[in-house]
């Protein structure tokens, strides 16, 4: 069996500093910096600091910059539309990891006899 590297928890990244380097002239500086701002590994934090500079990078013109600049505002927008659902499942008291309970529950909502649980 193969053993797995563990990821070190890294501090985050300074915010001028990946300012600087998302302004860079160079490609791959560019497409590090945006990784350093994706939601997906450094949170929401630095990505809603530095959102405004990753509009813009997708209309740079290197593509890989572009495409880099794609994923890291889909990666946000699926984020947030799963924390939004976890929310309102919070809110209105559903268990999704019951899957029983949840179709129950949607049949009833689907019905015209409609009993709250």
């Amino acid at each position: 069996m193969a053993k797995r590297k563990h990821r070190r928890c890294r501090p985050a990244p300074d915010p001028g500093d990946v300012l600087a380097r998302l302004r860079s002239a160079d490609a791959d500086t560019r497409i590090r910096a945006l990784h350093a701002v994706c939601p997906c590994g450094a949170g929401f934090g630095l990505y809603e600091r530095l959102r405004g500079e990753v509009k813009r990078l997708q209309k740079d013109p290197d593509p890989s910059v572009r495409e880099m600049a794609l994923h890291v505002e889909r990666d946000a927008c699926q984020i947030e539309a799963i924390e939004t659902g976890l929310d309102r499942a919070a809110e209105q008291d559903w268990r999704y990891s019951d899957a029983d309970r949840v179709k129950t529950h949607r049949q009833r909502q689907a019905s015209r006899y409609w009993l709250p649980l």
